[in-house]
């Protein structure tokens, strides 16, 4: 099972962070980090960044939580070792789904900074059906239409609620639909899949 620590300053904690990893050890420094997988850090200043660079060379997994989303935030958090950036009060559900999808390799920010990031990816890379991946195609056959059908969609920037309007199906089977094209596609987040859509991996 996988060890998450939570790095934060006695004020700004959240109960939401034990709802999510009951296990879940907090600190006010790195007194715990051998003993953690997986360790999420608040930043607030320069020595919170220094201290997330420090952390990502021990090779575990790092995640910056925020107290104020912004993308040079987000950027200047990635670029020093970061796996996953989000909001600290963020809901147990959204924080699981973060581990998730950093312990699979994936990259995490906020719906917002993400949807940005895969509406300008969308738009400098063309979809492109199949196009060699890493020296091998990219089969998009192993997909149903209906998967296909919401895999261009994301890959175009459309968030899940915009899907399921336009494909007139509900959030859920979008999810599901998502999750099977993930899985089939070996891609491990949204942005992964603009990239292996365009065939540029």
């Amino acid at each position: 099972m996988t060890q998450h620590l939570f790095i934060a300053p006695a004020d700004i904690q959240s109960p939401r962070w034990q709802q999510a990893f009951p296990s879940a050890l907090i600190a006010q420094d790195t007194t715990h980090i051998a003993q953690a997988d997986c360790v999420w850090i608040v930043l607030r200043d320069d020595h919170d960044f220094s201290q997330l660079q420090t952390l990502s060379e021990t090779g575990k997994k790092i995640i910056a939580l925020t107290l104020i989303e912004s993308p040079q935030q987000a950027r200047q958090a990635l670029e020093a070792g970061a796996s996953g950036y989000v909001h600290y009060l963020a809901v147990p559900l959204v924080l699981e789904q973060v581990a998730q999808v950093v312990a699979a390799g994936g990259m995490w920010l906020g719906a917002d900074l993400m949807r940005q990031l895969v509406l300008a990816t969308a738009r400098i890379l063309p979809v492109v059906p199949v196009k060699p991946v890493n020296g091998t195609r990219v089969d998009l056959s192993q997909l149903t239409s209906r998967e296909l059908a919401v895999a261009e969609l994301v890959a175009a920037g459309k968030t899940n609620k915009e899907v399921a309007r336009e494909l007139d199906i509900t959030e859920r089977t979008v999810k599901a639909h998502l999750g099977s094209a993930f899985d089939k596609l070996k891609v491990r987040d949204r942005l992964h899949l603009v990239l292996v859509m365009a065939g540029n991996v």
